[in-house]
């Protein structure tokens, strides 16, 4: 009993051994904490993790992972306050626009306008003195004697192309058909028509046509040469040329002849026919004393179906420059 009563008081706790001990016990408190919490009947209505979610929280607060302008905002005591909107920067006045170039009217092009070329008229130049007739052809009916020198509009062309239809130069409202030997044309005659040529008159009893030939030299007399057509019905026997210089200076001399001959190049005559039959062809004179060419000149010729100047006669005139 005394030996256990001195083992007694040989043993006393020592205040750091208690120290210890007690702080064992609050670490085994801490660390059951969560079970304990979870199962007092004060904290049932607080969610699993709320001690975690707490002491994150807690850290965030106090700088662990927060962002920096929450960081600046918890500074200021403007924690979950939504952020102050910054002054808008003064709008800088919008760059002075410069004057516009004053817009001057666009100029109106008018277009010019190319007149479209009228197509040129066809004319005929006449060359020599030609008659003009009612038909193309030497039985038709003698209207006018187209002069060397003149021009006329072709209206129309025949169908083998060796006359002209014409105005009639100068009566513009009536026409007459040209032969195309004297007549140059110009201008577009290929587009103009073809007339079909009146019907052939009745032969009349005596009739003829003139067309100037030749113009011979045989130094005094001078000699033109006409050729004559008997277009009529009756025998032609005798004619006479009368002349007149409108010149002045050829000294022109009347002939008067029964029959019909042509003058060759030595002025001598040959071939002679003593009538023209209807539908024949040959050939009277007029003689110059002087030289005629260049000469305005109208001669007239005179024909008759009778030896003499005698029977039926009939005179046409015949103007041109040989």
């Amino acid at each position: 009993m005394s030996g256990l009563q001195n083992q007694n008081r040989n043993f006393r706790i020592s205040p750091r051994l208690i120290l210890v001990g007690c702080t064992l016990i609050l670490i085994s408190l801490a660390c059951n904490y969560p079970l304990m919490a979870s199962q007092s009947t004060g904290d049932q209505g607080k969610p699993a993790g709320f001690v975690e979610t707490s002491i994150a929280e807690t850290m965030a607060a106090i700088g662990q992972g927060q962002p920096a302008d929450a960081e600046d905002q918890s500074a200021q005591g403007q924690d979950n306050a939504p952020p102050t909107a910054t002054d808008t920067p003064d709008v800088t006045d919008t760059p002075e626009v410069t004057d516009t170039p004053e817009v001057t009217d666009t100029p109106t092009l008018t277009p010019t306008v190319t007149e479209t070329p009228t197509p040129e008229v066809p004319m005929v130049f006449i060359s020599e003195n030609t008659n003009c007739r009612t038909g193309p052809g030497l039985v038709y009916d003698w209207l006018v004697t187209a002069q060397k020198g003149e021009q006329s509009e072709a209206v129309a062309k025949d169908p083998l192309g060796e006359y002209w239809y014409i105005r009639q130069p100068g009566q513009e409202s009536a026409f007459c058909w040209l032969w195309g030997k004297y007549a140059t044309p110009s201008g577009d005659t290929a587009s103009l028509p073809v007339f079909t040529p009146p019907p052939t008159p009745t032969p009349k009893g005596l009739d003829f046509t003139i067309s100037y030939h030749s113009y011979l030299d045989c130094g005094s007399p001078y000699v033109l040469q006409y050729q004559v057509v008997n277009i009529g019905a009756k025998k032609i026997e005798s004619w006479k040329t009368t002349m007149t210089d409108h010149t002045g200076g050829s000294n022109p001399q009347d002939n008067e002849v029964d029959s019909f001959y042509e003058f060759n190049a030595a002025c001598a005559p040959i071939n002679i026919q003593v009538d023209l039959t209807p539908g024949e062809a040959y050939y009277v004179v007029a003689v110059f004393t002087n030289d005629p060419k260049g000469h305005d000149i109208t001669t007239k010729i005179r024909l008759c179906s009778k030896d003499g100047l005698n029977g039926e006669c009939l005179v046409k005139t015949f103007r041109h420059t040989p």
